[in-house]
C-alpha cells in the first residue's frame, strides 16, 4: 500500500517580478499535474523555500532589489535547498548571464519566451535526477 505522501506530486516554486509570467508558469506546471507556488520578490519566494521545500525552483534574473543570481546564492545557504534544482527562467542569454547563473548555484538556464513542452522536458528531466 502506498502512503498519501508517496502519492504527492513533486513541488515547483516559481519567481518572477511578471504576474503574467506567474500565470504562465502556473499554467504549464499545474496543467502537467504538478503544486505550483508562485513568488513575485526574493522575500517570498525565501519563505516558500523555507515552508514548503520544494522540488525544483524556477527563477527569474530580472527582479528589483534582489536579482536572481543574489536570489539562489541565498536560496543555496538555506541546508534544505543545498540539492534542489534551480533552473533561470529568463530573456536574458548572453554567454555571461549563462555563465553568472551557473557560478550562483543554477542548474539549468531557459530563455524566454521558452515553449512549454521543452519546459516542463527539462522540468521532469531535472525532478528525476533529483530523486
Amino acid at each position: 500500500m502506498t502512503s498519501a505522501i508517496a502519492q504527492e506530486k513533486p513541488v515547483i516554486v516559481a519567481v518572477d517580478d511578471s504576474r503574467e509570467m506567474l500565470d504562465i508558469l502556473k499554467n504549464v506546471v499545474a496543467g502537467a499535474g504538478y503544486r505550483f507556488f508562485g513568488a513575485s520578490n526574493a522575500s517570498q519566494c525565501m519563505r516558500l523555500v523555507r515552508d514548503i521545500a520544494p522540488d525544483l525552483i524556477l527563477l527569474d534574473i530580472q527582479m528589483p532589489e534582489v536579482d536572481g543570481f543574489e536570489l539562489c546564492r541565498q536560496i543555496r545557504a538555506v541546508e534544505s535547498c543545498q540539492r534542489v534544482p534551480v533552473a533561470f527562467v529568463t530573456a536574458r542569454r548572453t554567454a555571461q548571464d549563462v555563465k553568472a547563473g551557473i557560478a550562483a548555484g543554477g542548474n539549468d538556464f531557459i530563455t524566454k519566451p521558452f515553449d512549454p513542452k521543452n519546459l516542463m522536458a527539462r522540468i521532469e528531466r531535472w525532478l528525476k535526477q533529483k530523486v
